[in-house]
């Protein structure tokens, strides 16, 4: 009977230690999650900045083409803007693209740990 509640107790060990590992993985599973809807987050944020700025730069250049007063300088006036709202859009629009390009793997972390559990347990039960 010794043997048996002590085979048990060893049992129950491995498989609360196996629990733990598992509930550290999943920790770092939600971390890695969390950071990734904020990166979406910020690559949304970028393209309604980017949206906003053309839609501004379309709306001055409209009005510089509409504009038929004579005075030549609130004409060059207006298209300066425009063009400089238009710079703005396409400066905003190449970091957002760069932004969603440049991403690391999702869950990179978690699986280098798990990869590193199971290297550790290969090694555990060859020895």
């Amino acid at each position: 009977m010794d043997a048996t509640a002590g085979l048990r107790g060893a049992a129950q060990q491995v498989l609360a230690d196996v629990i733990e590992i598992g509930r550290t993985r999943l920790e770092l599973a939600t971390v890695e999650l969390e950071e990734e809807r904020l990166r979406l987050a910020r690559l949304w944020v970028g393209a309604m900045v980017t949206l906003f700025l053309l839609f501004a730069g379309v709306i001055l250049a409209a009005a510089w083409l509409v504009m038929w007063c004579p005075p030549e300088q609130r004409l060059l006036a207006l298209g300066l803007l425009a063009l400089g709202f238009l710079a703005a859009a396409g400066a905003s629009a190449w970091r957002w693209q760069r932004m969603a390009s440049t991403r690391p793997p999702l869950l990179q972390a978690t699986l280098a740990e798990l990869r590193r559990d199971e290297q550790g347990l290969s090694r555990g039960a060859t020895a």
